[in-house]
């Protein structure tokens, strides 16, 4: 008897042994499974940024085919601001001693509103969620470290500080915005971002002009050689 229920116990371990075994194994698979659903999702994601940004430039050069004079230009889409339903192009195009911003813009609340040139050639939201924070702050690359009017000296403003501009009844905005003085012979605004603001920019309270939420954004491309 002593023997028969050793033999049960070993046959009773050895089969516990097998059971746990088949469980790391289909656990061993599963996670293996999740692993390449991961990088799936992963590569899908990246393929649309991707796409997202053929798009955006396919856009951006149907500007540059409509304005000979364009040297830059983005395509502006809502940011994940609440509510914002921003969009359409705006083009950059040098002028005697400054700059001259053409808009043609939708969806936007009727009044005045800013635009900025930013940092960042990036749109999403920012490290903290803030929509389109990823554009960074104004572009500032003489480090003034101030924010302006668009018609301040070099040293008083922000380089990115491009005023205001005037939203008609029906939300939209084709306009011309001179941005004087702006040295176009040592910066260029291609490879940063352009920003529509929810309000209008006091051009004075640091850093941004108390403008409010950041309701559109585009990268702004240079045009090719």
């Amino acid at each position: 008897m002593r023997t028969l229920s050793l033999v049960a116990v070993f046959l009773l371990g050895l089969t516990a042994c097998q059971s746990t075994e088949r469980a790391t194994d289909r656990a061993a698979e599963g996670a293996e499974d999740a692993a390449d659903a991961t990088v799936d999702v992963a590569r899908g994601a990246a393929d649309a940024v991707e796409d997202a940004a053929g798009a955006a430039y396919g856009a951006v050069t149907d500007i540059f085919d409509s304005d000979d004079s364009a040297y830059a230009a983005a395509v502006v889409r809502p940011t994940s601001a609440p509510g914002a339903s921003a969009q359409g192009t705006v083009s950059f195009r040098e002028s005697d001693g400054g700059i001259v911003l053409a808009l043609s813009l939708s969806g936007l609340r009727p009044g005045t509103h800013a635009v900025h040139v930013h940092e960042n050639a990036a749109c999403g939201p920012g490290e903290d969620g803030t929509p389109g924070g990823a554009a960074g702050g104004h572009w500032d690359p003489a480090g003034s470290m101030d924010h302006g009017a668009p018609t301040e000296d070099l040293d008083s403003k922000h380089l990115g500080d491009f005023g205001n501009f005037e939203v008609e009844p029906d939300g939209t905005a084709d306009i011309v915005v001179a941005v004087s003085p702006f040295p176009t012979e040592e910066y260029s605004v291609a490879d940063h971002a352009v920003v529509i603001h929810q309000g209008r920019d006091d051009l004075e309270t640091d850093p941004a002009g108390d403008a409010g939420a950041r309701v559109g954004c585009g990268v702004i491309e240079g045009r090719m050689p």
